[in-house]
C-alpha cells in the first residue's frame, strides 16, 4: 500500500460515494473501486460496510481513516519543509481569530498582501476553545485569541494589551469613568459565555473582585449583535476598546472606568511541534518585528 491509495481511501471516506470521490479525485469510478478491492485485500478486512452507494466505515475502517489522515499530513508538511527554501512568497495562510482581537490582524494582512501579492489569506472567527480545537487538528496555521493560555498543545507569543471599556445606551445617565459598583443589578449583554472563553472568564471574575456577578440577561457569540442590542437599549456589555473599530458608535457610549484592572491581552499562538512555514513565521514576526531573530529561536528545533 502507498500514499496514493491511502488519498484514495481518505477521499471515499470524506465523500461517502465512490462515484463522488472519483469525481473529486478526476478519475474513473471503476479505478477508483478497484484500489479500493486491493486495499482491503491486501489488509485482509473489510474497510467499509455498503449499502447501496453509500459507505460507512467498518471498525478497521475508522482506525486506517484516523492513521491515513495524520500520514497524509505529516508527509505534506514534510514536503512543503523540504521545498520551502524561499520567502513564502505564495500559499494560503489561515488564521483563527477572537473577535474581540480582530483589530490586531487587519494591518498584518494588508502588510503580508503588500509584500507577497501571490499570497491568500483564510480567516476563522471563534472562541478560544474552537480555535484551539482548530489549531490541534492543523485546520488553521495560527490563532490570535484572549490571553491567558494555559495549554500544552501550544506556543504562543504575548500582543501589546489594552483596557476593557464599557459600552451603554447613548441615553443611559452614565458617565466615564465609571464606578465598577454602579453596574450591580445593570442588564448585562455577555459575549460569549463558553465555560473555555477567556473573554467571559476575565470580565467575570472582575465583576466577582468587586463583590457581585453581572445581571446576564443575553448572551451572544456575535459582537455585531451585542453592538445592536446596546444602541437599542437593551443593557451594557465590556470589551477591549479595539474590537468597536469596526463599528459605528452611532447610539452607544464607550466609557472609561475609575475602578477597573483587567486588560486585553490578546496572544498570537501555533502549535508545538509542528512545521511552520516561511509565511506563517513571515506572519509572527509582524507582531514582533524588533524581535524577529529571538522569535526564530523558538522554532529552531521544528
Amino acid at each position: 500500500m502507498d500514499l496514493r491509495q491511502l488519498k484514495y481511501f481518505v477521499t471515499i471516506v470524506e465523500e461517502g460515494q465512490i462515484t463522488k470521490a472519483a469525481k473529486r479525485l478526476h478519475m474513473a469510478q471503476p479505478p477508483l473501486s478497484y484500489q479500493l478491492k486491493l486495499i482491503e485485500s491486501e489488509l485482509g478486512c473489510k474497510l467499509f460496510d455498503r449499502n447501496g452507494r453509500n459507505l460507512s466505515l467498518t471498525e478497521s475502517g475508522r482506525i486506517l481513516y484516523e492513521k491515513s489522515k495524520s500520514l497524509l499530513s505529516t508527509f505534506e508538511e514534510t514536503m512543503s519543509e523540504v521545498k520551502e527554501v524561499g520567502k513564502g512568497v505564495k500559499g494560503l495562510l489561515s488564521i483563527g481569530v477572537d473577535q474581540t482581537c480582530q483589530s490586531y490582524i487587519v494591518e498584518k494582512i494588508i502588510s503580508m498582501r503588500r509584500q507577497f501579492p501571490d499570497l491568500c489569506f483564510k480567516i476563522n472567527e471563534g472562541d478560544t476553545f474552537t480555535l484551539t480545537e482548530k489549531l490541534d487538528k492543523k485546520e488553521i496555521d495560527v490563532a490570535i485569541i484572549q490571553h491567558p493560555i494555559e495549554d500544552e498543545r501550544f506556543d504562543f507569543m504575548s500582543l501589546l494589551p489594552e483596557q476593557y471599556v464599557l459600552i451603554t445606551p447613548e441615553k443611559w445617565p452614565l458617565e466615564s469613568p465609571v464606578a465598577f459598583k454602579s453596574l450591580k443589578d445593570t442588564p448585562f449583554l455577555s459575549f460569549y459565555r463558553h465555560r473555555n472563553c477567556n473573554t467571559f472568564k476575565i470580565i467575570n471574575d472582575e465583576f466577582r473582585r468587586h463583590g457581585f456577578l453581572p445581571n446576564i440577561i443575553c448572551d451572544c457569540i456575535d459582537l455585531a449583535m451585542i453592538v445592536s442590542l446596546v444602541r437599542e437599549g437593551l443593557g451594557v456589555t465590556i470589551l477591549p476598546r479595539t474590537s468597536l473599530n469596526k463599528f459605528s458608535i452611532n447610539g452607544i457610549k464607550i466609557l472609561e472606568f475609575a475602578d477597573c484592572n483587567i486588560q486585553s491581552k490578546a496572544t498570537i499562538i501555533w502549535k508545538k511541534d509542528r512545521y511552520l512555514s516561511k509565511t506563517v513565521r513571515n506572519f509572527i514576526h509582524l507582531f514582533n518585528e524588533s524581535n524577529a531573530i529571538e522569535i526564530d529561536k523558538m522554532f529552531v528545533s521544528l
